[in-house]
């Protein structure tokens, strides 16, 4: 039987991982890991990526010397924008004992001013633009355009890995704005130790407070990004909608107080449909 025309798994994978529109299916799988991704105790996959200044990195390049922590990030995603703060903060306590490398995965909302990268010029392109937006001090590479790395992890949007110096995974996270689970996850393993918690999953902090970021990470993706947010993740763009009217304050706590006051008004709802039933 001809096979012409039939994709393999392995290029279907591939082509999958490029997509070019958000979707809910892709919003409900960032809110976990896979089962059968890396995880603690492994060993950090083999890879190869080009940074910024056109360098290769590989696993002999980083492992052996101390402990490496890989941080996930695009221009589109709101959860690289509240993380940003987070991993500096980390980077300028413990920069000096553990090796920081960012890694441009693919576009979280693609849209007209960021699309999905098809090659890895433009790829390299992005990565440079996540360098100079974010100001990031440390290395900053790109995954090659298939993804291999950031598939073999599980591609989230901005999860964040953390090897000891012989490249076996002691933590992940994620959400890389996880700031206190990550902070004592680095601070065991530049001191030699194996951190007493090797997995965050928490949700609702960091996902409340990115709600902060959304408008504008959105409308820096361009019309489509912020159109099919509101096609995928209804709730997301609204609380990103309201986040604004807060603006004396930060933006992490804009998004929080966006999800109260969405809470606050489901909950008024409720109570006068209540109220009218039972009336």
């Amino acid at each position: 039987m001809s096979t012409a025309g039939i994709a393999s798994p392995i290029a279907e994978a591939k082509e999958k991982y490029r997509y070019k529109r958000f979707t809910t299916a892709l919003l409900f799988r960032d809110l976990r890991f896979r089962k059968d991704a890396a995880a603690p105790g492994d060993a950090f996959p083999e890879f190869t990526l080009v940074t910024t200044d056109g360098s290769f990195l590989a696993n002999a390049d980083l492992f052996g010397d101390k402990p490496v922590i890989f941080v996930f990030g695009s221009m589109t995603c709101p959860m690289t924008s509240s993380a940003a703060p987070s991993v500096q903060k980390l980077y300028d306590e413990f920069g000096d004992r553990v090796e920081f490398i960012m890694l441009y995965v693919r576009e979280a909302h693609p849209g007209e001013y960021f699309v999905q990268s098809e090659t890895m010029e433009a790829k390299l392109d992005y990565a440079r633009a996540l360098k100079d937006f974010y100001d990031i001090q440390w290395t900053v590479a790109a995954d090659n355009v298939d993804g291999d790395l950031h598939r073999a992890l599980d591609p989230k949007p901005n999860s964040a890995f953390l090897m000891d110096k012989n490249g076996t995974i002691l933590f992940r996270s994620l959400w890389a704005s996880d700031y206190d689970a990550l902070r004592q996850a680095v601070d065991a393993a530049a001191n030699g130790r194996v951190p007493e918690t090797i997995q965050s999953t928490r949700m609702i902090g960091p996902v409340v407070r990115a709600m902060g970021h959304v408008q504008e990470v959105m409308r820096r993706g361009g019309p489509q990004a912020v159109r099919d947010l509101w096609l995928a993740g209804f709730p997301m763009a609204l609380a990103g909608r309201i986040a604004p009217l807060f603006s004396p304050l930060s933006p992490d706590q804009r998004g929080i107080a966006a999800v109260l006051t969405l809470a606050a008004i489901v909950l008024a709802v409720l109570g006068a449909a209540m109220t009218w039933l039972s009336g």
